[in-house]
């Protein structure tokens, strides 16, 4: 047995199997047709071997990294071309993972972890795409054409080690899918909120406002219905009550739904004032109502704006409504919706004790249900939250199973917002800066009523220098969820962008608003400090010291300086971290 240093390829086909159960014969001879039409020239002409054949897989290395990444650009190109005229759900894909490192060669079978690292990136590479490590990435850059985008680091089956992941596809400016294209499974049917919206009554003098009304109605069953949480009654069963009096009992009975949304428009000149209320279907009792005014400039952008606040502001009123109802009860007589309820709850405390049984719930849920992408992608965020409270050591391993778990549920509802809003967080964390505002900005394209995705986007921006455009995303967040649980942070992040843009009494108001929230942590004293430290306000800045102190006994400049750090990747600039730190240093706090 010997050894030496090959760049290994490691290709396979999506979902053979089902494509097997379609057409046997045909794809086994499409198979047949990719390996010696495609596949074998392209590693023969790109200086490769193949090593073996294993079912639908196929196994190469070659002297060259960049023979190798040659190769599978070439023959990703080749298949798109040749699925180009077939039937989506009939084409075959495949992905290719590629990785350089020592392998053990005994009878022309090569062995070793290289091999395994190959196997494991072909199996995150998108279909029709590419994954490769970063020792590949790092030989390559400057002698290829290879766009990849960077997926942060990745813990891989039976490799102690995380492994920093590239993902290239052929249309590489484009955020790649991370699951193959399949039928909508049919799935549990869970205990969710389910809602409907009557139609809003005009009440102006102007009967042609008629349209305006029922115009914003549909725009609201249209935005609640992108919530993946909440059953929306369909526009058809709503309208069906347009100019009938009818309570919201009974409406809840004849629809089958929980809560009944109503309300009225009334104009007077350039301006509309729009009340809302959602009702208890059971009983009729009022829940919650809010009044809105607007100036009437551009009727579609008009009711564009207030049904996406409407939506962002119910959005959590229901999560709260939902979980009162639990209290007294156990998780042994919950489902796995009420248990993810509880698990959102406890999540939202912010506190290590509280984040570890949020995960401890969120794990239940998905063990009763496997299939929950919602509770999939929250317990991603949990691993998130627990790297930003827990031991520093463990923050590495945080972010790698938070990707993960994102990522498990992008493959389970690739329509789920909150997963790529855990995942993008999760890789602008780990580095993986654009890609992580990628995913953020993919969340807000599938609910742009989703204040937490608003405001996670803004608090990236602000990690890549970026306030202003943060700040707008923040203002955002505020709009659509004026009472959201994240209220602190959306304060926090406002205050670390005036402060980045040098703004510090804007800075201060902020941070000291964070800090009247009940849930708050250490984050709004620490920026207070740095801020009251920029303005030489020495004796506040004491005052800050101290209640920094309450939340944290004895933090110095250097744990400060920690705190911005994922691993050996800095959250903030390094010109940020070292600026805010210096503040911190002048405003008194202990080195």
């Amino acid at each position: 047995m010997t050894r030496r240093l090959a760049a290994i390829l490691d290709a396979d086909v999506v979902g053979f199997s089902r494509l097997m159960g379609f057409d046997e014969t045909g794809t086994f001879a499409t198979l047949k047709a990719h390996n010696g039409e495609v596949i074998v020239p392209s590693i023969s002409r790109h200086h490769g071997r193949v090593v073996k054949f294993v079912g639908d897989g196929t196994l190469a290395e070659f002297a060259s990294v960049v023979d190798a990444v040659g190769c599978a650009m070439e023959i990703q190109r080749a298949l798109l071309q040749r699925n180009e005229a077939i039937e989506p759900d009939q084409r075959m894909l495949w992905r290719i993972g590629i990785h350089v490192d020592d392998v053990l060669v005994e009878d022309e079978e090569i062995f070793g972890d290289g091999v395994n690292v190959a196997a494991s990136l072909q199996a995150l590479a998108p279909p029709g795409g590419i994954c490769v490590s970063q020792q590949v990435n790092d030989q390559i850059r400057s002698k290829l054409d290879f766009r990849a985008i960077d997926f942060g680091n990745r813990k891989l089956k039976n490799i102690e080690r995380p492994i920093r992941v590239w993902r290239w596809t052929t249309e590489s400016e484009q955020l790649p899918s991370l699951a193959a294209p399949k039928e909508e499974a049919a799935r549990p049917v869970r205990n969710r909120p389910s809602i409907a919206v009557l139609p809003f009554s005009n009440m102006s003098s102007i009967e042609e406002q008629e349209h305006f009304s029922d115009g914003f109605t549909d725009e609201l069953i249209a935005t609640l219905a992108r919530c993946r949480w909440l059953l929306v009654a369909a526009r058809n069963s709503s309208f069906s009550y347009k100019g009938r009096q009818a309570n919201a009992q009974q409406v809840a009975e004849d629809l089958g739904v929980k809560y009944v949304l109503e309300g009225s428009v009334r104009r007077a000149a350039d301006r509309v004032r729009i009340t809302a209320q959602l009702l208890n279907g059971t009983d009729g009792t009022l829940l919650w109502a809010e009044r809105y005014d607007r100036t009437l400039a551009d009727i579609f952008e008009v009711q564009d704006q207030l049904a996406s606040e409407i939506t962002g502001t119910i959005e959590p009123e229901l999560g709260s409504i939902e979980f009162a109802a639990l209290r007294g009860r156990t998780v042994f007589d919950m489902d796995a919706w009420e248990i993810y309820l509880k698990g959102l709850w406890h999540l939202y405390r912010f506190t290590l004790d509280e984040l570890k049984t949020a995960k401890a719930l969120f794990e239940q849920a998905i063990g009763i249900d496997p299939t929950f992408a919602q509770a999939q992608a929250r317990l991603a965020y949990v691993h998130i939250q627990l790297g930003w409270y827990g031991p520093l050591d463990e923050r590495a391993e945080r972010i790698c199973e938070a990707i993960d778990l994102a990522e498990r549920a992008i493959g389970l509802d690739q329509k789920e917002p909150a997963a790529h809003l855990a995942l993008g967080r999760a890789l602008a964390l780990d580095g993986a800066t654009e890609a992580g505002i990628a995913h953020l900005r993919n969340a807000l394209q599938l609910d742009q009523s989703f204040a937490q995705a608003h405001f996670a986007l803004g608090q990236v921006l602000c990690y890549v220098e970026r306030p202003a455009e943060g700040i707008a995303e923040i203002k955002e967040a505020f709009r659509l969820s004026p009472r959201d649980p994240h209220l602190w942070t959306f304060h926090n992040i406002l205050a670390i962008a005036n402060y980045q843009l040098g703004d510090m009494a804007e800075a201060a108001k902020a941070a000291r608003a964070s800090l009247r929230s009940p849930n708050a942590t250490f984050w709004p004293a620490i920026v207070l400090v740095a801020t009251l430290g920029r303005q030489g306000e020495i004796d506040e800045a004491r005052e800050a010291i101290s209640r920094l102190h309450r939340f944290r006994p004895g933090m110095s400049c250097a744990d400060a300086r920690r705190e911005f750090y994922f691993g050996d990747n800095p959250v903030m600039t390094e010109a940020f971290i070292d600026r805010f730190i210096a503040d911190l240093a002048n405003a008194g706090l202990p080195d």
